[in-house]
C-alpha cells in the first residue's frame, strides 16, 4: 500500500462537503495514524497524571509548549507551506479560512502562536507565588487546544480535548488566607 502525500490529493485546497472530507480523512489516515495514536496516548497520559500530580502535567506542558514553539518557528524558516497540507483534514469552514486569508502568509499566523506557545510553556514550567499569570497562561492553552478541534485529524482529534481537560486539572487550587 503506497501512501500519497496530501499535496497529491484530487481534492488538495478544496475539500467542499462534509462528505468529500470524510473520504479524504480516510485516505489520509494511514499516513497519519502514527501520529494520531501517539498525540492521543500523549493526551491520555498526561491526563492520568494531571489527576494524581497535576505539577507534574503541568511541567511536562511547560517543556513541550517550549519544544512546540522551537519545531514551529524552525518549520516556518525551511517549509511555511507544509502548515498547508493539514488544510485539507479541517472542517471545512476552517478550510476556507486556511486557503483564504491564511495561505497568502502562514508565517503572520504560525510565529505568534509560537511565541505565545514558548511564553506560557514557560510560564507553565516555572513556580511562583502568583497565580494570576499561571491562570492566563492555562486558559490560553485551553482555548487553543479546543481550537485545534476545528483542524480535525491533522491536529490529532480527539488529542486537542484531551489536552483542555488535562489543562482544566492542573489549574491553580485556591489559597487559604494563611498562606
Amino acid at each position: 500500500m503506497t501512501i500519497e502525500s496530501l499535496r497529491d490529493f484530487d481534492s488538495f485546497k478544496r475539500v467542499t462537503s462534509w462528505e468529500e472530507l470524510y473520504h479524504v480523512t480516510m485516505k489520509a489516515f494511514p499516513e497519519y495514524l502514527l501520529n494520531w495514536i501517539v498525540s492521543n496516548l500523549v493526551g491520555l497520559l498526561l491526563l492520568v497524571i494531571s489527576f494524581y500530580r497535576p505539577n507534574v502535567s503541568r511541567k511536562s506542558w511547560g517543556i513541550l509548549m517550549v519544544l512546540a514553539s522551537i519545531v514551529n518557528t524552525y518549520m516556518m524558516s525551511v517549509d511555511p507551506t507544509c502548515y498547508l497540507e493539514f488544510g485539507v483534514l479541517a472542517i471545512p469552514p476552517m478550510q476556507r479560512f486556511i486557503y483564504s486569508q491564511y495561505y497568502a502568509r502562514p508565517e503572520l499566523i504560525v510565529l505568534p502562536i509560537a511565541a505565545c506557545q514558548f511564553l506560557i510553556g514557560i510560564e507553565l514550567f516555572f513556580d511562583e507565588k502568583s497565580h494570576r499569570l499561571r491562570k492566563i497562561a492555562i486558559s490560553s492553552l485551553i482555548t487553543f487546544f479546543v481550537g485545534l478541534v476545528f483542524l480535525g485529524l491533522g491536529s490529532g482529534f480527539p488529542s486537542s480535548l484531551l489536552y483542555a481537560f488535562t489543562m482544566v486539572n492542573c489549574w491553580p487550587k485556591a489559597r487559604s488566607k494563611n498562606e
